[in-house]
């Protein structure tokens, strides 16, 4: 079986607004882990999105597909062109039919070999959403959390030690490209965090920017100047202004 061939789907209907209220109150108490799966596991469920990486020869993902039939995830009724998905992968398959949005944090500079260097999150109503952390061995560890669940998480994460606003720099700074690219070269850690969501007229909401150490106690935020030019305007942060950063991304639609 790969993509071309039988059609994959949850083994139930569409999620219910029940189903999706109980998801939040489950996720309010705690994250909820899914499991690991290889990339070209997630292909075979998702499809070869080019986020994840496309590209698998189908003996790969005929590989997949054993896998994951072994591990009891996948069946089918003898003649059906139909494959059900089950367990955590299902209900993964079914949120994404009703996901707002996407945030894409990539760290850019050296880390620990067993931390994610990757965290894909899916953006459901509700303030519901879905973690794919991506490790140097190219394991997807997926889990639910909230969004202020994941922004408390993420804001520790990419600070990666404290962070304070000096005096008088509470606004942001206008620079220029060229002086974007020296501070990231330099910085002593680096983020990239890109969030996109579709909008009702085919177009793609964007918003791109990057989190840079600048200092001991300086980590700046950096994002494309409001004037619609190609420079950028950057703003110190600490752990509370980033977490709000992080929230106002997961509630744009």
């Amino acid at each position: 079986m790969t993509p071309t061939g039988p059609t994959l789907t949850p083994s139930s209907a569409d999620l219910s607004d029940e189903q999706l209220a109980d998801l939040l109150e489950l996720v309010e108490t705690g994250p909820v882990d899914l499991g690991a799966y290889t990339q070209a596991e997630l292909a075979v469920v998702l499809g070869q999105l080019p986020a994840l990486g496309a590209g698998f020869e189908s003996d790969v993902l005929a590989e997949a597909v054993r896998s994951l039939a072994a591990r009891g995830l996948l069946f089918s009724d003898p003649g059906d062109d139909f494959v059900n998905v089950v367990g955590d992968l299902g209900l993964v398959l079914a949120l994404i039919s009703i996901r707002l949005g996407t945030l894409d944090l990539r760290r850019g500079h050296e880390g620990p070999a067993n931390e994610p260097w990757r965290w894909l999150i899916s953006i459901f109503p509700g303030g519901l959403v879905a973690v794919d952390r991506i490790d140097a061995l190219g394991l997807h560890r997926l889990s639910l959390l909230s969004s202020k669940g994941l922004a408390d998480e993420m804001a520790d994460r990419l600070l990666e030690g404290s962070a304070s606003i000096p005096d008088g720099l509470e606004a942001p700074i206008p620079v220029p490209a060229a002086t974007v690219r020296d501070v990231a070269a330099k910085a002593a850690a680096r983020w990239q965090i890109i969030y996109q969501a579709p909008q009702s007229d085919g177009t793609m909401l964007t918003v791109d920017s990057m989190l840079l150490r600048t200092g001991t106690n300086r980590v700046d935020l950096v994002t494309r100047a409001p004037d619609g030019s190609e420079d950028y305007q950057r703003i110190a942060v600490d752990d509370d202004t980033l977490r709000d950063y992080l929230m106002q991304l997961s509630q744009l639609q």
